[in-house]
Formats: structure tokens, sequence, C-alpha cells
């Protein structure tokens, strides 16, 4: 059966002598994988729009275990971000997130038009690190992993002036139900206003919050370890990110 999607190329891989094999982040179907027949040859037509974190509209047939691309159409290349590695690397951050968090044939279209307009503010202005923080609250709101940060997650009540967050319950707890373990976290009034804005807010209004260095570490922080604790996955160009910037490579 034949159908057509826009799409993000999140991972591409060799696959037999011209081919690669693709995962897709579409817009109706959610995460496909994918064959691109004879797109390592030059004169390939669909080689510019299989490339990472490329926005195309494809051509597909469904396939038993994968679905082939049978045309293709590039509507955004990025090249900006391509051209600035910090910028590149952090949209290849996003890639692999999504990959490696979504299940296939599961369609996400509000969390795919939120990923587009992301990758469109990296492309077009200063790289905010609120831009992926943004987008990495977003990823857990529509996975149903959305942190409960309006009360104590255990017992309701309002909460106390110290603010703990517990990674397994997915939510603030007050002093009364906190207990101290691995999962716990222990952060400012600014990182939960942050963190509020990150669930509640809109992109749109991400270049007008102020946040110190202090403020952008902590949540940074938090929401490396919430992913990480319920996906269950680790990412290793967030790994690479990081190390860059203990190199100095980037400013942090």
């Amino acid at each position: 059966m034949y159908y057509q999607s826009r799409g993000v190329i999140l991972k591409s891989r060799d696959f037999k002598d011209s081919d690669k094999l693709l995962s897709i982040f579409t817009e109706k179907d959610g995460k496909v994988k994918a064959i691109a027949k004879g797109v390592k040859k030059p004169k390939s037509s669909l080689r510019s729009c299989v490339q990472p974190f490329c926005h195309s509209f494809l051509y597909l047939n469904r396939g038993r275990e994968m679905d082939l691309i049978t045309q293709g159409r590039l509507l955004d290349f990025y090249g900006n971000s391509r051209q600035d590695l910090e910028r590149a690397l952090h949209c290849l951050y996003l890639m692999e997130l999504l990959d490696k968090s979504l299940l296939e044939h599961v369609p996400l279209p509000g969390l795919y038009h939120t990923l587009i307009n992301v990758l469109k503010a990296i492309n077009e202005q200063e790289l905010n690190p609120l831009y992926i923080r943004y987008f990495e609250t977003q990823l857990l709101v529509h996975l149903g992993y959305q942190p409960v940060l309006r009360h104590c997650v255990k017992c309701g009540q309002q909460l106390d002036k110290k603010i703990f967050f517990d990674l397994a319950e997915g939510g603030l707890t007050c002093l009364s139900c906190s207990r101290e373990n691995e999962y716990q976290m222990v952060f400012s009034g600014e990182t939960l206003g942050l963190l509020r804005f990150m669930t509640e807010g809109n992109l749109q209004a991400v270049n007008r919050i102020k946040a110190s260095p202090a403020g952008l570490k902590q949540l940074e922080l938090f929401l490396e370890k919430y992913l990480e604790y319920h996906l269950d996955r680790r990412f290793k160009t967030k790994n690479t990110i990081s190390l860059m910037k203990k190199n100095m490579v980037f400013p942090n």
C-alpha cells in the first residue's frame, strides 16, 4: 500500500551496496523504518532528502517489515545548523532522543510539529539551550511522563519551601512525604519555574526567558536524569556535547 507523509530523518545507516536503512519520524505514522534503494549512487534523486535531520516529503510503499521510499522532495535542509558544529550536534541529539524513545507506527503529530518548530528556531537563530530543554520536556509530556509540578505527588498537599523531586514517583514531594534516596533531587525555585514553563508554555516565548547559568545547569541535569530513568536509555550524542563543553570547544 502506498502512502505519503512529511518526515524528519532520525537515523541513516548503510544497507547492502547502494542502499540505506532509515529511521524516520513521520507526521502521519510516527516513527517508521524504511529503505532508500540506490541512494548512495551519485545520480540518486533521493540523496538530498534522506540526510539526518532533513525535513522531507516522502512517498513510501508499506512493506511487511520495512517500508520502501519510492520518491522524495526536500523541504528543509537546515543549512545554518549543518555549518555550525554545536548546532549540528544538538540537532543530532534530538534525532537520537526520538529514535531511542519512540515506538514504531504510533502517530504523535503534536510532537512532530514541535520538532519542526525547534529545528527551525535552532537553524534561524543563535542556539538557545532552552530550545533543547523545551523539546526534552515536550517529549516527556507526549510520551506520558509529564512531571507533577503543582502539588505533592504522594499526598496532594501544597509544597514546602524546600523543593524535592522524586524521579521514580514522577513529581514533587513535600517535606513530610520526602524520603532521601538515589532517585530524589533537590532544586531551586528558579529551576521549578523553568520546568513549569517548559511543560506548560510555548516555544515562541522561550527567547524572553532570563535564566541564570546555575538554573540552566540544574534544569539540564534534572531532565537528563529524568529522561534516562523513564526511557531507560543513555544518549551518546549528549555525552559528546558534554565532553566538548568540558574541553571548552563550546561555551558553557
